[in-house]
């Protein structure tokens, strides 16, 4: 008797839910257009790269382990991160290159057009960039808390506008060469890049995907719930009243109405008719007569 090995059971590619798969889809599309929106404001607080004619453009959104994200480039790394009490986060990265570049915007001295073009092909066109060691020095941390601190703050209406979410106060970490920050497990990132420059940089936005696709969630069943709502709201019944006029009798009088007794209205037969829905007036009718009945004709709506 010869014994075989059992078989091996079938591997099944993982396999995502439609709906969870489109709330990925808007987690990256809410990052995408918050980035957007804080690129576009990026000269305001730097206004440095309208100097160097900088060209500011984003990436495309991906996730933490995606391979095609860019590495970070080597040396000290600043992070600035909020969060917001629907467990939204959001984090600045600034590798070396950023922090580098930032600071030689802040201490480079402006020049003339025709210096910058005679020195735009030199390496040494605006000067040396700062040096940067292992770890940043107590000045390099105060001067980028300051800075960073005042681009965190374009992001936080586009998170508001996006998601509906209002980011607290940024908080501040500083990582020593060969260190880097620790993202949660759903993170997903884009890179705002600053080109045509001599050492094009970029700032890294980081968002925390789980959080977004739980507002996604949330969105999508208050919009499925929408339409049920609205086609039961047409099936409640109303009250609607065509008031063909109004007298006033004194109470001697109605304790003397008889069955046959006729009240003459004070407005003509072919004066407007107000039509009432639920006690509101709404519409003005005139009366006619429809297949042998009393019936109005609605000709406008009621103007106070």
């Amino acid at each position: 008797m010869v014994l075989s090995d059992p078989p091996r059971p079938e591997i099944v590619p993982l396999q995502i839910a439609a709906s969870d798969q489109n709330q990925s889809e808007t987690a990256l599309a809410w990052l995408t257009a918050v980035a957007g929106a804080f690129s576009k404001n990026l000269r305001r607080v730097l206004p440095f790269l309208a100097r160097q004619r900088a060209r500011v453009s984003i990436d495309v959104a991906r996730t933490a382990h995606d391979a095609e994200l860019r590495a970070p480039a080597a040396g000290p790394c600043f992070l600035v991160r909020m969060s917001s009490p629907e467990q939204v986060w959001l984090a600045l990265q600034f590798d070396s290159l950023a922090i580098a570049a930032l600071l030689e915007g802040l201490f480079v001295t402006p020049k003339q057009d025709g210096d910058e073009q005679d020195g735009a092909d030199g390496d040494g066109a605006e000067g040396d960039p700062p040096s940067l060691g292992d770890s940043l020095t107590l000045a390099q941390r105060a001067l980028l808390r300051g800075l960073c601190g005042d681009l965190s703050s374009l992001v936080k209406q586009p998170v508001a506008d996006v998601c509906k979410s209002q980011l607290g106060a940024p908080e501040f970490a500083i990582f020593k060469r060969d260190e880097l920050p620790e993202l949660t497990d759903d993170a997903i990132g884009i890179d705002c890049r600053i080109d045509s420059v001599r050492r094009p940089w970029a700032i890294r936005i980081w968002m925390g995907a789980d959080a977004l696709q739980r507002l996604a969630a949330r969105e999508s069943e208050a919009s499925a719930a929408a339409p049920a709502f609205a086609a039961a709201a047409v099936r409640i019944p109303v009250t609607v009243v065509a008031e063909l006029g109004r007298v006033t009798l004194k109470l001697s009088q109605v304790l003397g109405l008889r069955v046959g007794d006729t009240l003459r209205l004070p407005s003509p037969a072919n004066d407007p008719v107000l039509v009432r829905v639920e006690g509101v007036p709404k519409f003005d009718a005139v009366p006619v007569i429809s297949r042998g009945q009393v019936a109005v004709k609605i000709h406008a709506r009621h103007q106070e």
